[in-house]
């Protein structure tokens, strides 16, 4: 009895952890890096290149992949967090020129966006089990659809 409640426990406690990050995802305001910060040092001590896919966000750890996708166009990247920012309250991450670019946005500036964590191999496994894959029927078109028992 105690190890099937050693097992419910377990779970619901990696469902808890996994929860949060699996789902979250904030919609704001993005920019993207100015090329004067192509060349600096970021937060994260690495330095800043414009052709990478790397963002800048308050909260996300160094080192996270996040999906940005464009609410206007629905253009997505995904992005890694290499800095903090952005300084700018009504923005919710800054993006390199290039992740502007292939967003669509570098023109304007600014553009609204939906942010989401890339989950890594854990919450993958814990999503699977939430939500299993159930294969589609095959259908053979060379068989008849009905039969004749005249034999």
């Amino acid at each position: 009895m105690s190890s099937h409640l050693l097992h419910i426990t377990l779970i619901t406690t990696l469902f808890l952890q996994g929860a949060t990050a699996m789902w979250s995802q904030e919609e704001g305001l993005a920019s993207f890096y100015h090329t004067r910060f192509h060349g600096k040092r970021s937060a994260s001590g690495r330095v800043h290149d414009q052709n990478d896919m790397v963002a800048a966000h308050r909260t996300y750890p160094f080192g996270t992949f996040l999906k940005v996708t464009n609410l206007t166009n629905n253009k997505s990247v995904i992005v890694c967090v290499t800095d903090r920012g952005p300084r700018q309250r009504k923005r919710i991450i800054d993006v390199s020129a290039s992740a502007a670019e292939a967003l669509g946005f570098k023109r304007q500036g600014i553009t609204r966006v939906r942010v989401e964590e890339v989950p890594d191999e854990k919450e993958r496994i814990i999503y699977e089990l939430m939500y299993p894959k159930i294969p589609y029927l095959e259908i053979n078109n060379s068989l008849p659809l009905i039969y004749d028992n005249e034999e």
